[in-house]
């Protein structure tokens, strides 16, 4: 069993300097009323992960300081550091490793519990009374997995209530974009085409004015009145004539025959050209149709041909990846169904655990009480569910789930014969609660179920003294067999059982209050205990 060997302070709340070493059993710490008892109380939070406050810094020092070394039955001991400034900064180390508080937090929980002034602060919050009993029985893994099936049922509930409210919107959604597809499909946009087609529709507008120009040019060359093919005959006629006298004119005579050659090209290409040119406006209306339609599509999905095929393969990828909405629902359904069945099973499985040890825990707690002089005390556990019509069917009764499972419940607690059981929070006095708090920690020690090797008590004996009080001691007495207790008391009743006693001690001079804490010889127990009683002490 691992447990706290020391704990070094520097600087918190008026203590200076301080350094105690614990042992295996009974801690016990008295002191007089405002002599810094609960200085260790305070470090100790703080080494466990509870968030650091720079009001704690000794007035006139820079920054606290705790360190704490624990046996947790490894080769090394454990030393946890803490640091922090009236700055804001801090250092939080575990072996000498920068951790975060999150990490210390994880680390220590499985290491210790502290139980504060007001110890019974969580047993007079009815919400947490389910919480005891799952550690009693050691249910916290298989509550774990009914919050996981939970959250995870509850995550696809919330994916399919979004998909229903939402299903016209994507609908219409998919709808549109199946009409933008098709609207471009159909088109068969080609890239030039836009271009190609408006150079045919200037050629169709501009139909007889190209005939006529080509008749002129026709005329012009080959016409029956003095064409240009005809004089160029002519020419060449006189200029054979020439050339008889003068082989000089060799060259003229090629250049001229040449110029004939490509006239007479010229008039056989315009002929075709004018054979071509047709006065169509079926086929321009066609075109202009077609125009029309290439605007209307360039002004919905760009300037340009290219930007309207670009918005086509935008649109086909988001139809391919849009939520195919009927399907998803079945699927979400069948999901949440499965999911929610899970969450049942291991609901109903933690419901019967829960049962079977809040019996065992109600007949354990009232044997214990009696020990603690609550002689004819009753105690027990009752089990709060909540209706709906679409819950999980248990004992023929539809009840509502929730994250820690189907039921919440509340402790019910009487002191006295003849009373009837009630709830504890509103019958329990301070000292009742802490006696049942007490009784539910040794319970736990029966069943070997106490998880942690350190449990601080911090007055847990608030409001009660006497016979009562020697009792409460016999039962931590007995509880520290099972784990090492720390607890700050002010009953000498409980300080006589201690295994190690310290005390904590304040000096007041002028100038500032000094708190000291040490560990006491059999003489000073001596001592201690009877100013604890009132006694003289020489």
């Amino acid at each position: 069993m691992g447990h706290l060997k020391k704990i070094k302070i520097e600087n918190l709340a008026l203590l200076e300097k301080g350094e105690l070493f614990f042992d295996k059993g009974l801690n016990v710490i008295t002191g007089e009323t405002g002599a810094g008892k609960s200085i260790i109380v305070i470090a100790l939070s703080m080494i466990l992960g509870e968030r650091a406050d720079k009001e704690y810094i000794k007035h006139g020092a820079k920054f606290a300081s705790i360190e704490a070394e624990f046996d947790i039955n490894e080769p090394k001991p454990l030393v946890i550091y803490r640091e922090f400034s009236k700055e804001g900064s801090s250092k939080i180390k575990i072996n000498s490793k920068t951790v975060t508080l999150n990490k210390l937090k994880k680390t220590t929980s499985p290491i210790a519990e502290i139980s504060g002034q007001y110890a019974g602060q969580e047993l007079m919050d009815e919400n947490n009374h389910l919480n005891f009993l799952d550690s009693f029985g050691s249910l916290e893994s298989i509550r774990d997995k009914v919050s996981e099936h939970y959250f995870s049922w509850k995550k696809t509930t919330e994916e399919l209530k979004k998909i229903l409210n939402n299903k016209e919107q994507l609908e219409n959604e998919r709808k549109l974009l199946l009409f933008q597809k098709n609207e471009i499909e159909n088109a068969h946009i080609e890239i030039g085409e836009e271009e190609k087609i408006n150079s045919e529709l200037k050629k169709l507008n501009s139909a007889r004015e190209l005939m006529s120009s080509a008749s002129a040019i026709l005329d012009t060359l080959g016409g029956e009145d003095k064409s240009v093919l005809e004089l160029i005959a002519q020419s060449q006629k006189e200029l054979e004539k020439m050339f008889a006298i003068d082989k000089k004119l060799d060259s003229s005579i090629e250049l001229l025959n040449e110029i004939n050659f490509q006239l007479e090209d010229i008039r056989s290409s315009i002929e075709q050209y004018g054979s071509s040119i047709v006065d169509n406006p079926e086929r321009m209306e066609e075109i202009n149709l077609r125009l029309d339609e290439i605007y209307i599509l360039k002004k919905k999905y760009g300037g340009s041909e290219e930007a309207i095929l670009k918005s086509y393969d935008i649109i086909s990828d988001k139809l391919t990846n849009h939520p195919e909405t009927q399907g998803m629902i079945d699927d979400l359904t069948e999901q949440c169904q499965t999911q929610f069945d899970e969450y049942s099973k291991e609901a109903l499985k933690l419901s019967k655990l829960r049962r079977k040890n809040a019996q065992i825990l109600q007949r354990i707690i009232i044997k214990e009480l009696k020990n603690l002089a609550i002689e004819n005390g009753g105690f027990e556990f009752e089990f709060i569910y909540e209706d709906d019509p679409r819950g999980v069917i248990i004992n023929e009764r539809a009840v509502k789930p929730f994250p820690h499972g189907l039921e919440n419940g509340k402790i019910l607690f009487s002191a006295n014969p003849g009373e009837p059981l009630k709830s504890l929070v509103k019958t329990a006095s301070g000292g009742e609660i802490s006696r049942v708090l007490l009784a539910i920690k040794s319970a736990e020690a029966k069943q070997s179920n106490l998880k942690k090797p350190l449990l601080v008590f911090d007055e847990v004996d608030a409001g009660i003294g006497g016979r009562t009080a020697m009792e409460v001691g016999k039962k931590l007495k007995q509880l520290s067999e099972n784990c090492q207790l720390i607890v700050i008391t002010h009953l000498h009743q409980i300080a006589r059982m201690a295994d190690h006693h310290f005390v904590a001690e304040k000096t007041d001079n002028k100038k500032k209050a000094i708190i000291n804490l040490k560990k006491l010889n059999k003489s000073e127990i001596s001592k201690e205990l009877d100013r604890m009683i009132a006694l003289p002490v020489d």
